[in-house]
C-alpha cells in the first residue's frame, strides 16, 4: 500500500512501538463509546519517529521522537500499524531517556489518571484516594500522582492473591474485596473521614459500598465498567450522594480534556498543556515511570497481545515493540 502522505497539521511517523488499551477491545467488540465503520483499523498509542510532516506544523520536524495521546475518533485516525498519520496536538516529543516502548506506555495512563486526580478532585496532601481494579495501568498511573500530590493510595482488588503485588507497586493500603469491607477499611485508615476521592474502573454492584467510603464533599469518578461485563446493573446511590453531597463523574475519559471533535467535545487547552507540562516533569525527575508488564515483538505478534489483554492477568501496560 502506498504511504498517506499527511495534510494540514498531521505528521507521519514511522512506528516503533504500540501500547494497548481496553478501549481496542470495546472497539474489536463493538462496545465503545462510538461504533466502528468497516474497514476499521485499531489503535490509539504509539511512539516512534517522524518522517513526514503536513504544511501546517509547527513543533515538529522530521526525525522528531514522538508518542501520542487520544484526540480523535478511530474511524479518523487508526495507529497500530508500521505507519501512523496523526495531527501534532496529539503528539509530544518524549525524553530522550525513554525507549519507544516506554514512550508509547506512559502518555494515555498519566493525562487521564492526572486529569481525574487534580484537574477535577483537586487532590492534595493527606487525601485518600481510593482506586478500583488497583493491578490496571491506569491505577498504577494515578498510584504516582497521588503520591506526588502527598495524597494517601489505597488500592482494592478482587482477591487476596493480588494483594502482595499491589502492595510491592507501592500502594499505602490494599483491600481484598473477597475478604473484607470496602467501605469499613476506608473509614478505618482515614480515622472515619472517609475517602476524598473514589477513582473507579470497575461500576457495578460495588459503586454503592464506594460511595459509603466517600467522605462529605468527596468525588467519585468512574471512567470505566469491569464489573459490568455478564450485564450486572450500576445502582446509582443517591441516598449516599446527597448525604454526603457526594460529586459524582460518570462516564468520565480522557477526551473530556483533550477533545474530541467527532463526538462533541471540545479540547480543554489550558488543562491539556498542564497536563502534558505534569507529564514531562514528572518523567524528568522519576517520579513518574511507565508500568509495563509485557512486551510482543513484531505485528505478527499483536494478536497474541490482544488475547493477553482479554485474560485480564496483567499488571500495567502491554505493549507491542515493531524495532
Amino acid at each position: 500500500m502506498p504511504l498517506v502522505e499527511p495534510e494540514g497539521n498531521e505528521v507521519r511517523v514511522r512506528v516503533e512501538a504500540l501500547a494497548l488499551n481496553r478501549a481496542d477491545l470495546l472497539w474489536r467488540m463493538g462496545a465503545y463509546i462510538e461504533d466502528p465503520r468497516l474497514p476499521a483499523g485499531i489503535g490509539y498509542d504509539f511512539a516512534g519517529v517522524v518522517e513526514a510532516v503536513g504544511p501546517n506544523v509547527t513543533s515538529l520536524r522530521i526525525g522528531s521522537r514522538v508518542s501520542s495521546f487520544p484526540i480523535a475518533s478511530l474511524n479518523t485516525y487508526q495507529n497500530h500499524g508500521e505507519t501512523a498519520v496523526y495531527p501534532e496536538d496529539g503528539l509530544i516529543e518524549y525524553p530522550s531517556e525513554l525507549s519507544p516502548e516506554e514512550a508509547t506506555a506512559v502518555n494515555t495512563t498519566v493525562l487521564t489518571a492526572y486529569f481525574a486526580l487534580v484537574e477535577v478532585a483537586k487532590t492534595g496532601p493527606g487525601d485518600a484516594v481510593v482506586m478500583t481494579a488497583g493491578s490496571s495501568a491506569t491505577a498504577l498511573a494515578a498510584l504516582q500522582i497521588a503520591h506526588m500530590r502527598g495524597a494517601i493510595a489505597i488500592a482494592t482488588t478482587r482477591t487476596r492473591s493480588k494483594a502482595a503485588q499491589l502492595a510491592a507497586a507501592g500502594f499505602d493500603h490494599v483491600i481484598a474485596l473477597d475478604g473484607e469491607d470496602v467501605a469499613a477499611r476506608v473509614l478505618e485508615i482515614t480515622d472515619g473521614r472517609g475517602a476524598h476521592l473514589v477513582y473507579d474502573a470497575v461500576a457495578g454492584p460495588g459503586l454503592e459500598h464506594l460511595a459509603l467510603a466517600t467522605r462529605v464533599r468527596g468525588h467519585i469518578i468512574v471512567y470505566g465498567a469491569l464489573g459490568t461485563t455478564n450485564g450486572e446493573v450500576t445502582p446509582l446511590p443517591l441516598a449516599s450522594t446527597f448525604a454526603r453531597t457526594i460529586r459524582l463523574y460518570a462516564g468520565y475519559k480522557i477526551y473530556d480534556f483533550t477533545g474530541h471533535p467527532q463526538l462533541g467535545l471540545p479540547r480543554d487547552h489550558d488543562a491539556t498543556a498542564r497536563g502534558t507540562a505534569f507529564l514531562l516533569e514528572g518523567l524528568r525527575t522519576g517520579q513518574l515511570r511507565p508500568r509495563i508488564d509485557r512486551v510482543f515483538r513484531g505485528l505478527e505478534q499483536y494478536a497474541d497481545a490482544q488475547r493477553y489483554m482479554e485474560s485480564n492477568t496483567q499488571s500495567g501496560k502491554i505493549v507491542v515493540s515493531l524495532r
